[in-house]
């Protein structure tokens, strides 16, 4: 592969990885935001549903409310107090701290329907706990706990969240709240912030989500599925590209070998013509009849190898660029067949000896006849470059209900099982070093596959190094 090639695929793998990087980050990003937005609705769930259920046990007081605080407040510093400090004089002074107005950051705005919120911190604040108001007149019993958690569970599923959770009640010293917070970042929980519920106990509600990664995966469903296409159509294009550039390289080193050996396969019959020429005009050979006519015909022979080479690849060409055009008529194949091994067997510069078997002795088809002898005159033709000086061909045919099937068993030299699919590739030839000793274009097989193909039919190749090839055709009546 050279420079620019390699060059190509370096620039077409760093792209491919920065966009996957790229999608990667935006993905992780989105799922986040997305987790983060999760907890919170489930907080402030949780919020509304511990209030309910507070407002059904203690009236329409709010949580938050101030008063209750201040009065909840005063009465236990008034506890704390009364050992030390009469109780009348105790009373005055905390009456005249009750006729104070509260801090402005704790009063109600005059609008009833607006809420009150009294710690509006951000989630990702260490220092927040939702809600840091005291629950010391209302007890978190096991009947109060089941009610948040069935109108947490109907909050949840209102908004469309179904995710397996647990609802507990955990203790964290008020010192270490912030540590914890900071411990469920760290370890990734899906847990709900702390919220109080016991300050004398520090007792504390949490919901701890389970699974709550499919719940997620699945809202952001189609954002993954754009990037899972876009990553699919990234990876086919960069594999057909692949594909295509390799397919090219390997067909222009095919074209490159095949003008090498057309080159030396045309300059063959030419210098032998040219000679045969040379002699007849320089050496006298006009008076010897008998040199006359030998010469002649070897230059007529080599014309006509000529000829033929020049219309194979024409023909090749023009198959490979429109298909092969068929005249179909009805014609029987064994007889075809016959034709053509009794013209092998006339080869006289090797023994051959070709068997035929056929069952029933007579099959009718329809298809190009013309076409369909060149395929097997080229499977012989083939047979008998391949093998050594004594040929033996076993022709065998066989008709069956679907399909007529013909094999073609040589005793030549074999092909290697890698190169099965490759020997009917236009211009592939088996390697065989620098030079090939048997003389080819490697356009045969690849015209024989072509005919087959168009006739609706199946070719396919059984061959080991040594023990020779059986070729084998499927043809539909």
């Amino acid at each position: 592969m050279g420079s620019r090639f390699k060059l190509l695929i370096s620039l077409i793998v760093l792209i491919g990885t920065g966009i996957t990087i790229v999608l990667g980050i935006w993905l992780y990003g989105s799922y986040t935001n997305r987790r983060d937005l999760f907890l919170s609705t489930a907080e402030r769930s949780l919020f509304n549903a511990v209030q309910e259920v507070y407002q059904a046990e203690n009236g329409n007081q709010r949580l938050d409310g101030p008063d209750n605080e201040r009065n909840r407040l005063l009465n236990d510093v008034k506890s704390e107090l009364l050992p030390f400090i009469p109780e009348a004089q105790l009373d005055q002074a905390l009456q005249k701290i009750r006729s104070r107005q509260p801090r402005k950051e704790h009063t109600f705005r005059n609008d009833p329907d607006r809420k009150v919120k009294m710690y509006a911190k951000d989630r990702d604040n260490q220092n927040a706990i939702i809600p840091p108001f005291l629950f010391r007149d209302f007890e978190m019993n096991k009947s109060n706990l089941d009610l948040i958690d069935n109108k947490f569970r109907e909050s949840l599923s209102n908004k469309g969240i179904s995710v397996p959770y647990e609802l507990s009640i955990v203790t964290i010293p008020r010192e270490q709240v912030k540590d914890v917070r900071r411990e469920y970042r760290e370890k990734n929980l899906a847990w709900t912030r702390p919220m109080m519920v016991n300050p004398l106990k520090s007792e504390f509600l949490v919901i701890k989500f389970q699974e709550d990664w499919k719940y997620l995966l699945y809202s952001l469903s189609w954002q993954l599925l754009i990037s899972l296409l876009l990553i699919g159509l990234l990876l086919g294009t960069f594999f057909y590209l692949m594909k295509t550039i390799l397919n090219q390289n390997k067909m222009a080193e095919l074209r490159k070998n095949f003008v090498d050996n057309m080159t030396h396969e045309l300059k063959t019959p030419v210098s032998t013509v040219m000679a045969a020429v040379e002699a007849i005009q320089l050496y006298g050979v006009r008076e010897d009849k008998e040199k006359m006519d030998r010469y002649l015909d070897i230059s007529k022979r080599e014309l006509e190898h000529l000829s033929g080479m020049i219309e194979k690849v024409l023909q090749m060409d023009i198959d490979a660029s429109r298909g092969i055009v068929l005249q179909r008529s009805e014609f029987d194949l064994v007889a075809m067949v016959e034709s053509v091994i009794e013209v092998a067997q006339l080869n006289k510069t090797k023994a051959v000896e070709v068997e035929l078997f056929t069952d029933p002795k007579s099959i009718l088809i329809r298809g190009d006849e013309s076409h369909l002898k060149n395929v097997i005159n080229n499977l012989l033709e083939n047979a008998i470059k391949y093998a050594g000086q004594h040929v033996k061909v076993k022709v065998d045919i066989k008709g069956t209900k679907e399909h007529v099937q013909l094999r073609i068993t040589d005793n030549g030299k074999g092909i290697a099982p890698e190169y099965h699919q490759q020997i009917f590739d236009m211009f592939f030839r088996v390697p065989a070093g620098n030079l090939h000793d048997v003389k080819g274009f490697g356009l045969g097989l690849a015209y024989v596959k072509q005919v087959v193909k168009r006739h609706e039919g199946k070719i396919s190749v059984e061959s080991e190094l040594g023990k020779g090839s059986t070729f084998t055709i499927r043809l539909p009546y």
